[in-house]
């Protein structure tokens, strides 16, 4: 058979498409489709194609049996309306924010349908909904009983709300279905706050409460890094994109999003114009000298014992509590102004610092970003490595005074027997010695292995270990003088 227009051949995942165009308003398609229900399939997924609609499965829908009214059971029903509908949901990540995913195909379809869980509301409710699209809506299978009965419900007055399937955690409402002259729609309902809400407060965010965030700071911040149009005429090495994206990961190598993160931030009163300037890509000499102006003063506090205002944290290390709030902030300047080192006159900068502070007594390298935030408290308490380190000190230290309390309490033992006394026939219970060995040899142990060596050493002195339990390289025979004489 030949065909009056040029056919062009497309070949498709499922079957061979045949596509011509006619005219620039008509275009013609043929599709080779098996009968039954593979037809109405194919229907399914063009008609979709075609209206740009999608799919909505209903899941959960109560319905009384037939032959046994006392009974009910679960339905489903499949609807198709504008994809406009589920714009909301996929746009705010609430979908598969749980890793429960609602989209899905359904077993002899070949298109997408989302599920969505029957809810019934209150009655008293459903005009308070905060909506913000409503589509019409129609049944794929009109005809059958589980959407005769929906569609009556809705017609009748009632109103269905959708919620989306979740693991744990309170409802999620995302659609409701009610009819309205005659007509049943889906409305989409807003999944996240309201535009007439206030905005919620940025210390109820993530990570618990935190109040003394840099909010004031954060918005020069932004302010200095709006873009703003360019004149295309100028010839650039760079394009004006790419040099913005540039200044903006150099300024944000180190920045501190609260106060109780950092210490030179606090004390912007005293070098304040060192952390304005050395932002810049470029220094003049007024720049400079006002940097060199900035660190000399700090110098000038140091050694007049001023204190600095810093943050409500534990310090660590060595050395009165005023030296150590000093020494947090020289390596945090030293690190925040080897973050913008990109000319000659920052290196000056970095080098009239190296000089002014004071030397390293701890024996520490350069200051680097992660070494301050670190020492700064940055990290979490529970995974911060300096926290391990010092608690294990502590278990250490704990466990060596109750070694000396035994041995103070054996001394005292001993006088008590001496003494004389009969008229006390009290013993006070034996102790074990804790080896000196053990103490010096422990590091950073933990308090229970601590306790373990001191019962593996006690047990080895009175015991001869079973030769199973010894530690090797390889198999251990269980009785190795069974055929020797005088074995028993």
């Amino acid at each position: 058979m030949s065909l009056p227009f040029t056919v062009n051949w497309m070949a498709s995942s499922a079957k061979t498409e045949y596509y011509s165009a006619v005219s620039p308003i008509l275009s013609t398609e043929i599709h080779n489709v098996k009968s039954g229900r593979h037809l109405a399939a194919k229907l399914g997924i063009l008609v979709q194609q075609h209206y740009n609609l999608a799919s909505t499965t209903v899941t959960g829908i109560p319905m009384k049996e037939e032959q046994n009214a006392s009974s009910s059971a679960n339905y489903d029903v499949e609807l198709l309306h504008p994809v406009a509908a589920h714009a909301e949901v996929f746009k705010t990540g609430v979908v598969n924010a749980e890793g429960v995913h609602i989209t899905a195909v359904k077993e002899g379809q070949l298109y997408e349908t989302v599920t969505l869980k029957w809810c019934t509301p209150r009655s008293s409710s459903v005009e308070l909904q905060y909506c913000t699209s409503s589509f019409r809506i129609t049944p794929v299978d009109v005809n059958n009983r589980p959407s005769s009965c929906l569609t009556n419900f809705l017609l009748n007055g009632r109103a269905v709300m959708l919620e989306m399937p979740r693991k744990s955690g309170s409802k999620v409402l995302s659609h409701m279905l009610a009819s309205h002259g005659g007509e049943i729609f889906i409305h989409t309902l807003g999944t996240g706050r309201s535009i007439l809400e206030d905005p919620p407060s940025i210390s109820e965010g993530c990570g618990g409460r935190v109040t003394d965030y840099r909010i004031n700071d954060f918005g020069d911040f932004m302010k200095q890094n709006r873009l703003v149009p360019h004149d295309p005429k100028q010839e650039r090495i760079d394009p004006p994109i790419e040099m913005a994206k540039k200044k903006l990961t150099r300024l944000t190598q180190y920045w501190p999003l609260v106060f109780s993160h950092t210490t030179i931030f606090n004390n912007a009163s005293q070098i304040g114009p060192l952390l304005q300037l050395i932002t810049k890509e470029t220094l003049d000499a007024n720049d400079v000298a006002e940097c060199r102006k900035s660190i000399f003063g700090l110098v000038t506090s140091e050694n007049k014992g001023l204190p600095l205002n810093v943050p409500t944290i534990s310090t660590r290390g060595k050395g009165p509590k005023r030296e150590e709030h000093y020494r947090l902030a020289w390596n945090e300047l030293e690190a925040f102004v080897r973050c913008h080192c990109t000319t000659a006159e920052h290196q000056s900068v970095l080098e009239c610092l190296l000089e002014c502070r004071k030397p390293n007594t701890d024996g520490e390298g350069g200051a680097s970003i992660a070494s301050v935030k670190v020492q700064l408290g940055a990290q979490s308490p529970s995974h911060s490595p300096s926290k391990k380190i010092e608690k294990s000190g502590r278990d250490e230290k704990e466990f060596s005074r109750s070694y000396d309390s035994d041995a103070k309490d054996t001394e005292r033992n001993k006088n008590f027997d001496s003494s004389g006394d009969s008229s006390y026939k009290y013993h006070p219970a034996k102790k074990l010695k804790l080896s000196a060995d053990i103490l010096k040899t422990s590091g950073n142990k933990s308090l229970l292995s601590l306790w373990t060596d001191r019962l593996t050493t006690e047990h080895e002195k009175r015991f001869v270990e079973f030769a199973g339990r010894i530690n090797g390289n390889g198999p251990v025979k269980l009785y190795p003088n069974i055929k020797c004489e005088g074995g028993k």
